[in-house]
């Protein structure tokens, strides 16, 4: 009505200056959105960033740290057992990253935050209202113990999965030879059957966890209604008050049920982490950088009194004594078993000895650093390593500095030229793993042109 009573042109001046001001709101709003827009982008980004260059790190380290381990750290893990430390293991800290759970600490302040303001508006009611949440915790706390230990069982049967797969395929042309299908299908079976069980029990776990916190809420809720109600009743509290601290409770249980969501994810990150961390832990090899010189040695091998046992007080070698001059052509012969290739292994540094000096050129081999000693030793094995991609580059394996026509000399004079020179692509010629496209002749003569 006093608009009606102002003269036309104030009336028309006002609606103007409404209209402007509804319009700067409309632009506000619209600024708010976008920039709402661009932190959310620039959160993600950052985030998705930093997950996958601290995973491009971790496997790294974790691949360059299995790399300077011991012989015999090898001898007793199983090759798909570190594959899934390598793969499994670092995926499931990827997927915590990537799920969002780097927000937590974010929906801990969030909860502070409105636990402060309920205790702030009306403490009696606050404290009512989060009357269950001790209960909660006390799941939570419950679920937390039983869902590690499931976890670590997961992760202990992958791992016995992926090695059991990884030695049926490496092995299957024995498996075939023997007629062992229905031996090793079972053996499989067994292992992936438990695998599989107790997945089962954590997926469950999980299932039963969920749908607790959402009651939980509700539960609070209600307590809330309850006894905010009758409080009401006594004009203690306006129902706008009740209100509130009703969508106060749920946006408190907003960022619980969202971790409740996420924690099956960060308990198979937290599982993966203490295997990965367990074996970072351990003690690489010494390689002894610090030595290495780079220099060439004659060749002048001294055994003296020389023990070795791989286990406690097993002993291979015992007392063994023996002295090899540079240029001296000499056989090891024995039974199987007798030590022959360990003596070879000691003279690499492959294992330590427990008693006794080994010699080279007189000087004593732990004062040697392992890269001039591997660097001056040729070595052919019986079961010859061929590694993927093609065949100079298995040849300088030993000296990546050759050249095209060095790598084709050493060739001819083991004579592996002929055979090469038949390959489409000759030493272009791409080699599948462990040269698998390559006869037992021909990975042996590639064998004899690497030394």
């Amino acid at each position: 009505e006093k608009m009606m009573e102002l003269p036309r042109n104030e009336r028309l001046k006002v609606r103007q200056n409404s209209s402007t001001a509804l319009l700067w709101l409309a632009l506000l709003y619209l600024g708010i959105i976008i920039v709402r827009f661009i932190s959310g982008y620039t959160q993600a980004v950052m985030t998705t960033t930093f997950a996958q260059r601290a995973m491009n790190d971790l496997r790294h380290d974790v691949y360059a740290h299995l790399q300077k381990m011991p012989t015999q750290f090898f001898d007793k893990n199983p090759v798909g057992r570190l594959v899934t430390r390598v793969t499994n293991d670092i995926r499931s800290i990827d997927e915590m990253l990537a799920s969002g759970v780097i927000t937590i600490v974010q929906d801990v302040i969030l909860i502070i935050a409105i636990v402060a303001l309920m205790l702030v508006l009306n403490w009696q009611l606050a404290l009512v209202s989060m009357a269950i949440l001790p209960l909660v915790i006390w799941i939570i706390a419950i679920f937390r113990s039983k869902t590690r230990v499931l976890y670590r069982e997961v992760r202990k049967h992958l791992a016995q999965l992926n090695a059991t797969l990884a030695e049926h395929i490496a092995g299957q042309k024995i498996i075939q030879l023997f007629n062992q299908y229905s031996n090793k299908r079972d053996e499989f079976s067994n292992i992936n059957q438990k695998y599989f069980g107790t997945s089962m029990k954590q997926l469950k776990l999980f299932a039963f966890f969920r749908p607790v916190i959402h009651v939980s809420s509700q539960i609070a809720v209600g307590i809330i209604i309850w006894y905010g109600g009758g409080q009401i009743l006594h004009n203690a509290i306006t129902i706008g008050l009740l209100m509130a601290f009703t969508q106060y409770i749920r946006k408190l249980f907003e960022p619980i049920n969202d971790f409740s969501e996420k924690f099956n994810v960060l308990q198979g990150a937290l599982a993966g982490a203490e295997r990965i961390f367990d074996l970072m832990e351990l003690e690489p090899d010494d390689y002894r950088d610090d030595l290495v010189t780079g220099a060439k040695l004659d060749g002048e091998i001294e055994f003296e009194n020389v023990w070795l046992a791989y286990n406690h007080d097993e002993w291979v070698l015992k007392d063994i004594s023996f002295k090899i001059k540079p240029g001296e052509k000499i056989a090891l012969v024995g039974h199987t078993g007798s030590g022959k290739t360990s003596i070879v292994n000691l003279i690499l540094g492959m294992y330590p000895y427990q008693k006794g000096r080994i010699l080279i050129d007189g000087k004593e081999l732990k004062k040697y650093g392992l890269k001039d000693i591997r660097s001056n030793v040729g070595i052919v094995q019986q079961d010859v390593f061929i590694f993927s991609g093609n065949i100079s580059e298995n040849i300088a394996l030993n000296n990546s500095d050759m050249s095209e026509d060095e790598i084709r000399q050493v060739a001819k004079y083991v004579n592996a030229d002929k055979f090469i020179s038949q390959l489409p692509h000759r030493y272009n010629e791409p080699v599948m793993e462990r040269g698998a496209t390559l006869s037992t002749g021909q990975r042996q003569l590639i064998a004899f042109a690497r030394v």
